[in-house]
């Protein structure tokens, strides 16, 4: 005769669950995170890097918050995908910040400093300045809206930029102010990481929770 309580039948098999789940998780966070890292470091093609943008911080993400609740809740019970919100976010939050500590890694291995003519302004939904150096070379990408080509900005203005010869990060004007350490930038996609895996996981087990009792019903 089983004499197991039921409660250590559950924590057993939320266990089970938790580390059938995990590997999924982990080449997600992989995927997510070495993608927007590399975009910038390699740095890779826009074809690939402008894509990797939605792919990481929305469509992985997406995924990783749809796979488990599909898979595991009732069609009635759907409302319960709510569970894996937190999974969503996490894994946003972690794809923008791999982005940034990649571009940042960019910066210290190619950045340039250089004043620059600007040469052209489109005003658009987000601005953008196109930029000529002292040699007659364009500078690519064009500086964007929020990195310095702002309301004032006005073609024939000589800023102070720092761009990347590769064309990996975009160009920005230079505020004169410290960057951040690089333990500081890193210690952020690495908490994102661990939290993604651990709400991925433990949602699942939630939602396998969820299903089991309403099965029983």
């Amino acid at each position: 005769m089983d004499t197991e309580h039921p409660s250590e039948a559950d924590v057993r098999q939320g266990g089970s669950v938790f580390l059938r789940w995990l590997p999924f998780f982990l080449v997600w966070v992989a995927v997510i995170a070495g993608l927007m890292w590399s975009a910038p470091v390699v740095p890779l093609p826009s074809f690939i890097s402008g894509p990797s943008w939605v792919l990481c911080a929305f469509l992985m993400p997406l995924a990783a918050f749809l796979v488990p609740a599909c898979w595991r809740i009732p069609r009635n019970e759907r409302k319960l995908t709510w569970l894996a919100v937190p999974t969503f976010l996490a894994g946003v939050a972690l794809a923008l910040m791999a982005g940034a500590v990649g571009a940042d890694l960019a910066w210290d291995e190619r950045g340039r400093s250089t004043q620059a003519e600007v040469v052209a302004v489109d005003k658009g939904k987000t601005d953008r300045c196109t930029l000529r150096k002292a040699d007659g070379e364009e500078i690519s990408p064009d500086l964007r809206e929020g990195n310095g080509c702002d309301g004032g900005v006005r073609p024939g203005d000589v800023l102070s930029v720092r761009y990347d010869p590769e064309g990996g990060v975009d160009p920005t004007v230079e505020s004169g102010k410290p960057g951040k350490s690089r333990w500081g930038l890193m210690a952020g996609p690495a908490g994102l990481a661990v939290a993604f895996v651990v709400f991925g996981a433990s949602g699942a087990v939630r939602m396998d929770r969820r299903r089991r009792q309403h099965d029983r019903t």
